[in-house]
């Protein structure tokens, strides 16, 4: 099977799995949004941050290690998954120490009881990194899709039922904890894998020394990329955070839709292609095609419907958020646009340029935040839209250097999606301008959608028809049934 067609049938599932889960998890994002307050998604949020840089220490990028290395034995799969375990249990309780001071230094003692309920996840999260990791570097992503899709629908079950009887902040609690449970006991049914008991330092130091750079871009890109949430929440409070987390909910939901399903194919895919540097440009490129097309008519069309998604989909409770999310909407733009730069120089066997990038991210972040919160959430937002785009330009140079190519021919390949989602945008604005007074809200939003789509797409079709006749093309790779059959074993 060719790498083309493997590329398209392992898109399909991963795109499978991440609109399905997105789909409900953004459902139960707006039922939960009418049902709680800002409050409770600021210490939510607060929360999370801290669960991500956990679990991130857990996995201790040996997920990255195991999917890009060539020969890969038994010894590496199962020291692997024993030191994921250990630093997961380390973790926990370390947790439960740490959550008083915490909920002291932001003045929220309700912090405390979250953060030592939520105290499980990393080390839950440890017990599925090997499975994952390996399911990955097989591209079977319809079991990725099954054990997703199942912790997804469970976690939303308990969240709604537990906002529906009031219990507040602890229904995203719920929520968290229950769709980690099903998902982790899915994946281990799935998942032929079992680990043995031993360890071997020789197999685990080959591991962490692939893993180490890649542990550290992670760390720097949670707290770069996090640092807003806890700045906010220390000066501002936990409404404000609330607030802004809801605003980068609503980007997150068309990102991960777009991006997500490709950002977990992009490093095993790249990996096989590391030696052939042309094939690898050619993918780049079309990456770039593909992703503008898509992109632009979403992100744009978010920021002049945005104030009608706020008031129909969240509540009119949620107009604070509103500037906030339209300010992101350009960061989360240039984000879907490079989201696999980074993954793309680890396939390549960069790990340490990925670190060097996300660190000179992280830093100009930090300082973008600290000017930005002098003028609320919106100056964050505006603030970091600012890094992001600087940060794009930046990437694409230094990935210009391993990966030969002309950069003008690249940026040229966003042109006429930005030129034909502009005019969808000002098409859409037009509408509502005419419409809102004369329409209920929902009813200007359901015509505002076809009617841009359909102005998108005639555009496209008039400056760029080749784009369309290559998106027909994939489609039609992805009509054959089954799933990417596994490589051969190492």
């Amino acid at each position: 099977m060719s790498m083309k067609a493997i590329a398209a049938r392992s898109a399909l599932w991963s795109a499978a799995e991440t609109w399905g889960v997105r789909g409900v998890s953004a459902l139960v994002f707006l039922l939960l949004a009418r049902l709680l307050d800002a409050a409770a998604f600021g210490l939510m949020a607060l929360a999370g941050v801290y669960l991500m840089i956990l679990q991130m220490l857990a996995d201790q990028g040996f997920a990255e290690a195991l999917i890009q290395r060539a020969d890969l034995d038994d010894a590496h799969r199962d020291s692997a998954f024993w030191a994921n375990v250990a630093i997961g249990a380390a973790l926990m309780l370390a947790t439960f120490g740490l959550a008083e001071p915490l909920a002291r230094l932001y003045r929220e003692p309700q912090l405390a009881a979250v953060l030592q309920a939520l105290a499980v996840a990393p080390f839950l999260a440890a017990l599925t990194v090997v499975q994952q990791a390996l399911l990955r570097r097989e591209l079977r992503f319809k079991a990725l899709t099954l054990r997703q899709t199942a912790g997804s629908l469970a976690g939303a079950a308990v969240g709604v039922g537990l906002a529906l009887s009031g219990f507040g902040v602890w229904a995203l609690v719920g929520q968290q904890l229950a769709g980690q449970v099903v998902a982790l006991a899915v994946l281990w049914s799935v998942s032929p894998w079992r680990p043995a008991w031993r360890f071997s330092w020789r197999h685990f130091r080959e591991l962490f020394g692939f893993g180490a750079s890649v542990l550290g871009a992670g760390l720097l890109r949670i707290v770069g990329f996090q640092a807003d949430r806890l700045l906010i929440g220390y000066v501002l409070g936990t409404t404000e955070v609330g607030y802004y987390s809801v605003a980068q909910r609503l980007l997150m939901i068309v990102s991960d839709l777009l991006s997500g399903s490709a950002e977990r194919i992009v490093l095993p895919l790249f990996a096989r292609l590391q030696h052939d540097r042309e094939r690898v440009r050619r993918g780049l490129f079309a990456a770039g095609r593909i992703l503008s097309l898509a992109a632009m008519p979403c992100f744009a069309g978010l920021a002049a419907t945005a104030p009608l998604i706020i008031d129909v989909g969240l509540g009119p409770q949620w107009r604070p958020a509103l500037l906030t999310t339209q300010l992101l909407v350009p960061m989360s733009l240039c984000f879907s646009l490079s989201f696999f730069f980074a993954p793309l120089l680890t396939a390549l066997g960069r790990p340490s340029w990925r670190l060097a990038i996300v660190g000179l991210h992280a830093a100009l972040n930090l300082a973008a935040i600290w000017i930005g919160v002098a003028f609320g959430i919106a100056g964050v937002a505006l603030a970091l839209t600012c890094v992001q785009l600087a940060m794009y330009f930046v990437e694409l140079a230094l990935l210009r250097r391993l990966v030969d190519f002309s950069l003008p021919a690249y940026l040229r390949l966003h042109l006429a999606p930005l030129l034909a989602a502009a005019a969808m945008a000002a098409l859409v604005a037009g509408l509502q301008l005419w419409l809102v007074p004369r329409l209920p809200g929902w009813a200007v939003l359901a015509l505002d959608i076809p009617a841009g789509a359909a102005a998108y797409l005639a555009a496209i079709a008039l400056v760029a028809p080749a784009r369309l006749r290559e998106v027909i093309d994939l489609a039609r790779s992805l009509g054959r049934r089954g799933e990417a059959p596994p490589p051969a074993a190492a």
